[in-house]
């Protein structure tokens, strides 16, 4: 099924749920679907900024996966399994590594992997299931909010951010760097990497065939250095924020600092203009879905938050919560919500404020709330066909086969993290 007509059928179904949710108000049918119009259309633009570094992320962590010593680096790599087993846990273990590093460069890593791995064994005559290798390249995605790029823990560190007034700045030492993340991620990383293992010993493998778009490396340009000398010197600023006091580098490692490093990155390796401009005109192919649909997807947003569907959730959610479920229902309830939102930023903007007034009247550790919410939101990740993207197309596998895996995945982290915060919170 294409992502693109899902976007449009969660619209219908979040104009109907606008539409009952302002039956309460008395004014008939019509005049509240054109109120749920208006909603949607205030809602459309509403996420350009978060849009716009969310495509920069994707773009820049591209555009370091095809350079060509990283990719050349990638297909040595892809001999070293021998067979389909060794290749799930292989992929597995690489796709969440790059995906804490980095979300968009996690998922590029692990799409190249699981290509350029399937392509490998199949030359070694090694029969493999391309849908579970290719299932196995997601798991970045279902790791990424505990890592450094995580939107919800770097959006509460920043200074001056829209909940500052209720929790205060949260640095990452209480959210990602936390000993709880480190309990949470690493367990999911091994559960995941068993799961590979499993799933991998008992698939049927084959030859069916893939269809997936040609990829070509690009290397260092010949011309003069200006590209390289900018990269430098952005990097040179990075490195002077890093040795600041610990209060001003919490507020300053946030989203715009993952970007305005990956750029510098990009710049440096590339080395001449030319080259730069050519790597990214090749990563904003991949990022041209969130183009399309991210607007889609913030008009959900702004009719779910305006007619008071998702503070109805959210408080409803509190009502029923106590100091030891909180935690438990604000993940779960993130995971929901993701798909109708897949944007870790758009759902903290709604759900936030609620989760974390609640957090506050609770006496609850804030950064470990923050967390909860950023794991439902990942988790989910593995069943949003919107993230699958490009996936499907660096590895020509289809969606259906992808996701029979996924769903395995998903089951087995879900589980795990919800024993976490019911037991260990």
């Amino acid at each position: 099924m294409n992502p693109f007509f899902i976007v449009i059928l969660l619209t219908m179904i979040c104009i109907i749920l606008s539409v009952k949710s302002l039956s309460s108000l008395e004014q008939g049918v019509i005049k509240n679907f054109l109120i749920t119009l208006e909603f949607w259309r205030n809602g459309f633009f509403s996420l350009l900024g978060f849009t716009l570094q969310m495509m920069m992320i994707l773009v820049f962590g591209y555009c370091l996966a095809i350079y060509k010593p990283i990719y050349s680096f990638l297909r040595k790599l892809a001999d070293l399994p021998q067979t389909h087993i060794s290749a799930a846990v292989f992929i597995a273990g690489i796709a969440m590594i790059a995906g804490l590093l980095n979300w968009g460069f996690g998922l590029i890593v692990g799409a190249l992997l699981a290509r350029f791995v399937t392509i490998a064994l199949r030359e070694k005559g090694v029969r493999v299931h391309a849908g579970l290798l290719a299932a196995c390249g997601a798991l970045g995605m279902a790791v990424w909010h505990g890592g450094f790029s995580g939107s919800a823990p770097l959006k509460v560190a920043e200074k001056d951010h829209f909940l500052e007034e209720m929790i205060g700045v949260i640095p990452i030492s209480d959210s990602i760097l936390s000993s709880f993340n480190s309990l949470v991620t690493s367990g999911l990383f091994l559960a995941f990497v068993i799961t590979a293992f499993i799933l991998a010993s008992v698939s049927k493998s084959s030859y069916s065939p893939t269809h997936a778009i040609p990829l070509r490396a690009i290397p260092t340009g010949d011309g003069p250095s200006i590209a390289r000398w900018v990269g430098i010197l952005m990097l040179l600023i990075v490195g002077v924020a890093a040795f600041q006091p610990k209060e001003t580098l919490a507020s300053f490692f946030d989203l715009n600092l993952v970007n305005f490093t990956l750029f510098a990155l990009v710049l440096v390796v590339y080395k001449s203009l030319d080259r730069f401009t050519e790597s990214v005109g090749e990563g904003i192919k991949s990022s041209v879905d969130i183009f399309i649909q991210f607007p889609f997807y913030a008009g959900i947003l702004g009719m779910l938050s305006d007619s008071g569907v998702l503070s109805s959730f959210s408080t409803w959610v509190f009502e029923n919560s106590s100091a030891e479920s909180l935690p438990v229902y604000t993940f779960v309830s993130a995971a929901v919500v993701n798909f109708f939102v897949p944007s870790g930023g758009g759902q903290w903007a709604v759900q936030g404020p609620i989760l974390m007034d609640a957090a506050v009247s609770l006496h609850l550790p804030l950064g470990k709330m923050v967390m909860a919410f950023s794991y439902g939101d990942q988790i989910s990740n593995l069943l949003q066909p919107f993230w699958l993207l490009p996936l499907l197309a660096i590895t020509g596998v289809s969606a259906a086969k992808i996701l029979k895996f996924s769903f395995w995945f998903f089951l087995v982290g879900f589980i795990y993290v919800l024993g976490v915060m019911f037991f260990l919170f």
